[in-house]
C-alpha cells in the first residue's frame, strides 16, 4: 500500500464517517497509544496487511471524524519502531508516511504488512499467547477465535519443532525393524496385511524423514522414536532423559530412596518410567465382594497417561532441564519442560485438544502409547474419581507444566482445603492472611477449622507463634 492509496482510503473513510477493514484511524496527536499492538497484530493477519493513520479524532456521539494532526512525528515513529522491532513476535517491516492535510496539519501513517503465514499468529510478546494476538474484522479489532488460533499455530514453524532436522544423525541411525513393524501395523489396520515396502517418500509422509539441504535426514520425531541405539548417547539428546526420584518424605529435602535416569527412545522412556513409579508406590489390599484384591496407591492407567503425556507434549526445544518424576510419601509429581501448548489452559485442559508435537503424538499413537486424541486427561480424572481420590492438580508456568496425583490422606478434603494445599505446594508456606486471600470471602473461623483439620491429618505443620504463625506441608 503506497502513500497515494492511503490518501484515497482516508478520503473515503472521512466521506462515509467510518473506518475501513484495511484502515484504522487514531487520535494520537502527541503520542502513540499503549494498546497500539492490538492494531498492529490485527492488521498483520489481514490479507495484504493494512494501514493505521494517526491524527484523526473520532466523535463517537456524532459518528464523525475530525483531522487534528500529529504534533510529534519523530517521537511517534520512534515509538512504533520499538513495537515493530522489539515487542511483536515477528519483526514486520512497515512503511511510514507523513501526509500533509490542508496545509496546516500533518498526519502520520504506517502501513503494516501481512505477516508470513508460517510465522502467524503475530502477537505482542509482553502479553504472550493467546491474549496478545488480534484479528481485523470489518473496521474493528478482536481477539483471535480458538479455531483461528489453532489454525495459525498448526502452520507455524515455531510449533513444528518435532518435524525439524535431528542434528548429528543419518538415515542409517534409524531402526529398519522398528519402522517396518510400525508400517506393518498401519497396513494391517487399513489393507489387512498388504506387503510393506519402505521408501523415503513414505517416511516423509509420516514425519520420520524430512528434506534438509537437499538431503533426506531423520526428523527429531523420527530419531527420538525410531533410533537404533539410545538417542541420549548423541549430542544434544542427553538432555531428553527422564529423571525419576523417590523421596522418603513429602518434600525434596527428604532423603532419596531410589533414583533413575531413563534414557532410550520415547516409547522405552514411557515404559521404564512407568515401571519405576509402580515399584516405588505402595500397594494396599481392598475387599471387593468376597475377594481380597491388591491395588497400587494410584490408578495404573492414570499414571501411564500422565507419563505418556509428559513424553508426548514436552517442549523439545528446551534442553536446560529434564522431565522430572518425583514420588513423595503423599503424592506423585510429573514436571515437564515447556508450558501448555497455545490455546490450552489448566481450566480447559479436559476439553481442548492440541499437541505441540503432532508427529511424536501421531507415531506414539500408532504404537499404542496414546489413547484416542483428547481422551487421556479424561481418563486420569475418571480413574482418580473411581478410586475415591482427589482430582489431579495441574500447574502451568512460563517454562514448565506439572501434573500431580494426591494420595489417600487427601481423600476427604474439602475444595477449600485443596486450594490451601495447592498454594502451599507452590509457595512453600502460608499465613492466615495468605489463606484469607486465597479463599476470598470465607470467614476466618472456617479457615481456622480447615487448617486445624489439616494439622490433625498430619498434612500440614504449624510453625512460629502468635502473629508470626505460618503453615508448611508436613514432612
Amino acid at each position: 500500500m503506497n502513500e497515494q492509496e492511503i490518501k484515497q482510503k482516508l478520503e473515503f473513510a472521512l466521506q462515509i464517517n467510518s473506518e475501513l477493514p484495511e484502515l484504522e484511524l487514531k487520535t494520537a496527536s502527541n503520542n502513540i497509544p499503549k494498546d497500539i499492538w492490538r492494531s498492529i497484530s490485527a492488521m498483520s493477519h489481514r490479507k495484504g496487511g493494512g494501514a493505521i493513520i494517526f491524527g484523526v479524532k473520532e466523535n463517537v456521539a456524532q459518528h464523525t471524524f475530525e483531522i487534528v494532526g500529529c504534533n510529534d512525528l519523530n517521537r511517534s515513529q520512534q515509538k512504533l519502531i520499538e513495537y515493530f522491532n522489539d515487542k511483536m513476535s515477528f519483526v514486520l517491516r512497515p512503511q511510514y508516511f507523513v501526509i500533509p492535510y490542508h496545509h496546516d496539519k500533518n498526519l502520520f501513517a504506517v502501513y503494516v504488512p501481512e505477516c508470513p503465514q508460517e510465522y502467524k499468529p503475530c502477537y505482542f510478546k509482553p502479553v504472550g499467547l493467546p491474549n496478545g494476538a488480534y484479528m481485523r474484522e470489518g473496521h474493528t479489532n478482536r481477539p483471535l477465535t480458538d479455531n483461528e488460533f489453532r489454525t495459525y499455530v498448526a502452520l507455524s514453524k515455531q510449533f513444528q519443532f518435532d518435524l525439524s532436522e535431528a542434528p548429528n544423525v543419518r538415515l542409517e541411525d534409524l531402526s529398519e525393524d522398528k519402522i517396518t513393524a510400525l508400517l506393518q501395523k498401519r497396513e494391517e489396520e487399513v489393507n489387512r496385511g498388504a506387503a510393506i515396502k519402505i521408501d523415503n517418500e513414505l517416511l516423509r509422509n509420516i514425519g520420520i524423514v524430512g528434506d534438509f539441504n537437499e538431503m533426506k535426514k531423520p526428523t527429531l520425531a523420527g530419531f527420538l522414536i525410531f533410533s537404533k541405539d539410545i538417542p541420549q548417547q548423541k549430542y544434544p539428546y542427553e538432555r531428553y532423559v527422564i529423571r525419576c526420584v523417590k523421596f522418603s518424605g513429602n518434600d525434596s529435602a527428604s532423603s532419596i530412596i531410589d533414583k533413575l535416569d531413563v534414557a532410550g527412545t520415547l516409547d522405552h522412556q514411557i515404559d521404564e518410567s512407568y515401571k519405576f513409579i509402580l515399584r516405588n508406590i505402595r500397594k494396599t489390599a481392598h475387599i471387593v465382594g468376597t475377594k481380597r484384591q491388591e491395588r497400587y496407591e494410584y490408578p495404573e492407567q492414570a499414571i501411564r497417561e500422565l507419563v505418556a503425556n509428559a513424553v508426548i507434549h514436552r517442549d523439545y526445544k528446551i534442553t536446560e532441564t529434564f522431565t522430572q518424576i518425583h514420588i513423595f510419601k503423599d503424592r506423585l509429581e510429573i514436571t515437564n519442560p515447556g508450558s501448555l501448548p497455545p490455546g490450552i489452559t489448566v481450566e480447559n485442559i479436559k476439553d481442548a485438544q492440541y499437541s505441540r508435537n503432532a508427529i511424536i503424538a501421531g507415531r506414539l499413537k500408532d504404537l499404542d502409547y496414546l489413547e484416542e486424541y483428547g481422551r487421556g486427561i479424561d481418563i486420569v480424572f475418571n480413574k482418580m474419581e473411581e478410586w475415591g481420590l482427589p482430582a489431579p492438580l495441574f500447574r502451568n508456568s512460563v517454562n514448565s507444566f506439572q501434573s500431580m496425583l494426591l494420595g489417600e490422606k487427601f481423600r476427604n478434603l474439602s475444595i477449600r482445603q485443596h486450594k490451601i494445599i495447592d498454594s502451599l505446594l507452590i509457595k512453600g508456606q502460608l499465613t492466615i492472611r495468605d489463606c484469607l486471600k486465597i479463599l476470598k470471602g470465607t470467614p476466618r473461623v472456617t479457615i481456622n477449622s480447615d487448617l486445624r483439620e489439616l494439622k490433625e491429618l498430619e498434612i500440614i505443620e504449624q510453625k512460629g507463634a502468635s502473629v508470626n504463625t505460618y503453615y508448611v506441608i508436613a514432612i
